[in-house]
Parts: C-alpha cells; sequence; structure tokens
C-alpha cells in the first residue's frame, strides 16, 4: 500500500469518529442457552475446540488463566501449515458472569515484549432462548490490523458455532 493510500484509508468517513472507525463489533446469535456460550468463552478446557481461525489450534496446555478481575491470562495459537506460534496475553478487566466478559489484548512479539493493546468485550444477552453475543474488540492502531484480527475472529466464532452445536 502506497503512503498516499495509507493515509487516505485513515480519514474516517464523515460523521464516524477515528476511534470508532477502529473499533471491531461482531454480533452472533446461538440457540443455546446463554450460561453454555458463557461457559466456552470462560472455560480453557473448552477453547481449543473454537479458539483461532482454521488452520490453527490453541493445545489446551499452552492456556493460562486466572478467571478473576486482574488475572492474567497467555495462550498460544500455532498455524498448522507452518508450526509458527503466536502468543498473545492480557489481563481480565470485568467479569460479570453470565452476561459480561472484559479483557485487554496484546499479541507478544519475538523479542517477549507485548505489541499493541486493545480491549475486547462479550456481551451475552439471553434471546428466545438462545443467545445474541456482542463482540467488540479496539480501538486498533490500523485499520489494516482491525480488519484481520476481524477476519480470525469471524473464524473462530464459526468454530464456536459449530462446538456450541455439538453439545458443548
Amino acid at each position: 500500500m502506497s503512503d498516499q493510500v495509507a493515509a487516505e484509508a485513515a480519514i474516517p468517513a464523515r460523521g464516524v469518529s477515528r476511534e470508532n472507525e477502529l473499533m471491531l463489533v461482531i454480533a452472533r446469535e446461538f440457540q443455546v442457552p446463554v450460561t453454555r456460550v458463557w461457559s466456552a468463552l470462560t472455560d480453557p478446557d473448552q477453547a481449543p475446540a473454537w479458539w483461532g481461525p482454521r488452520g490453527f489450534h490453541v493445545p489446551r496446555e499452552s492456556i493460562d488463566a486466572d478467571l478473576e478481575i486482574g488475572g492474567l491470562y497467555r495462550a498460544c495459537m500455532i498455524q498448522d501449515a507452518t508450526g509458527q506460534e503466536h502468543w498473545w496475553s492480557g489481563v481480565h478487566t470485568d467479569i460479570e458472569p453470565p452476561n459480561l466478559f472484559v479483557f485487554t489484548h496484546a499479541w507478544d512479539k519475538l523479542d517477549g515484549t507485548r505489541g499493541f493493546e486493545t480491549e475486547v468485550a462479550f456481551e451475552l444477552v439471553e434471546i428466545d432462548g438462545g443467545t445474541r453475543m456482542t463482540f467488540r474488540q479496539g480501538p486498533f492502531d490500523t485499520l489494516e490490523n482491525r480488519d484481520g484480527q476481524g477476519q480470525g475472529w469471524r473464524e473462530s466464532f464459526d468454530r464456536l458455532a459449530e462446538h456450541l452445536r455439538r453439545g458443548a
């Protein structure tokens, strides 16, 4: 991408703030009770069944999570084709079972430092015996990073839907 195109892409549409433009919002509905979705989101034993886009996996032994406000977490997503490891970590900042789960998120760099940090929030609402999940992440540092994360999360949520249908 040229510098001119990058600069133009960074200009928000009329009426949309730069911060809002850098937010990722995904809504999904699942035909299972909110408690089942909550469990899938917060139980490290269920995470390997759905965390990561297709072509990646998260080994259970890589997940270290302290599920309390202020608790730290860290996990590793491995690309199946190459074996390349992608570590990420953060802090749980708000936990209100079974409706709200909020934490920070940053990819770990090869030198051991943390990359750009975003906030992730899952809101779960019961609807007609099912669950509406609203996912928010951001603000991102670039639209490219927002869109890349969005692709990965959408595939993860497809896998989450499959996991829930299997009767997790």
